[in-house]
C-alpha cells in the first residue's frame, strides 16, 4: 500500500516540542500545515482535522479546524496520554487503512515509549500508516562514497 494514497483526517500536533516559529502566527502554522498534508497526499478527500496539545498560555488563536488541548508545563506525561487516548479513538472511527500526521519532538526519551509501542502497534497489526514530522531533527546522513582503486590495466589489455 503506497502511505499517501491513503486517507487522512488529523493532524496531532505536540505544541510543547513543536513551537510556533518568531516569524510566523498560529493561522499562518495552520495553513502551512494544511498545505504539507496536501502536498503529502495523493487520494484524500474531505478535510484534515488538526489537534494541538501542550502549553496554550498567551495562545491568541480560535479555529473550528484546530481542537486545543491545553496542558501545563510539567504535564508531559498527562500530555503523551491524552494524545495517545485521541490516537486510538482516531483509529477506532476511521476505517483501516488511514493515515495520521504526527507532528512531534524527539520520542527516544523513556518515559515516550508508550507512545511508540501503541503507534507501532497500529502500524503492525492494523493498516494505520502515520507520517511523523519532527522539526529540527537533523537529516539523514547522505550515502557513504565508495572509492575502489583499481590496479593499472597493462597497455594492450588484460
Amino acid at each position: 500500500m503506497d502511505v499517501f494514497s491513503a486517507p487522512y483526517d488529523r493532524v496531532f500536533w505536540d505544541f510543547d516540542e513543536c513551537e510556533i516559529p518568531e516569524e510566523l502566527n498560529a493561522p499562518e502554522v495552520l495553513q502551512r500545515m494544511k498545505q504539507m498534508s496536501t502536498a503529502l497526499d495523493k487520494g484524500h478527500r474531505g478535510p484534515v482535522s488538526f489537534r494541538a496539545y501542550g502549553d496554550m498560555t498567551g495562545l491568541d488563536f480560535q479555529s473550528s479546524e484546530i481542537k486545543l488541548n491545553h496542558f501545563h508545563s510539567g504535564e508531559k506525561r498527562e500530555k503523551m496520554t491524552k494524545m495517545l487516548v485521541d490516537i486510538v479513538a482516531w483509529s477506532g472511527e476511521n476505517a483501516e487503512p488511514s493515515v495520521g500526521i504526527l507532528v512531534l519532538g524527539d520520542l527516544g526519551a523513556t518515559d515516550d515509549a508508550d507512545f511508540a509501542e501503541v503507534v507501532d502497534l497500529l502500524q503492525t497489526q492494523k493498516s494505520y500508516q502515520f507520517v511523523i514530522v519532527s522539526p529540527g531533527s537533523p537529516p539523514p546522513p547522505p550515502p557513504p562514497t565508495m572509492v575502489m582503486i583499481l590496479p593499472a590495466i597493462p597497455r594492450g589489455g588484460l
